[in-house]
């Protein structure tokens, strides 16, 4: 079954989506953040963003649908979870009760 869900770059105005496994994405999120490559890009969100997308894709990176990229928040979505570069968070919402679930900063 499909749990949808949605990474909000706050500071691009972004959001990247994803079809499947939406309750998963936080813990994509925050080690694409805090691995390797995301440390070195903390400071700056398009890069970071891309790698947020690529470890999101990379069990289907030449999949045709599951993914995608735009600017609004769709509206069926479960889980939201926002990159705060500014800030240096990750806070993952479930969008049903509203409630912020987790809040992760960056390390």
């Amino acid at each position: 079954m499909s749990t949808r869900a949605q990474v909000y770059m706050k500071d691009e105005g972004i959001y990247l989506y994803q079809h499947w496994d939406g309750n998963m994405l936080m813990d994509t999120v925050v080690k694409a953040v805090n691995g390797e490559a995301g440390r070195s890009w903390q400071d700056d969100p398009e890069y970071l963003a891309r790698i947020i997308f690529s470890a999101m894709v990379k069990e289907d990176i030449d999949g045709e649908t599951g993914y995608g990229i735009g600017t609004k928040k769709h509206g069926d979505i479960e889980y939201l979870v926002t990159v705060d570069c500014e800030k240096k968070t990750i806070t993952e919402t479930k969008m049903y009760s509203r409630k912020d679930l987790r809040v992760v900063e960056f390390e």
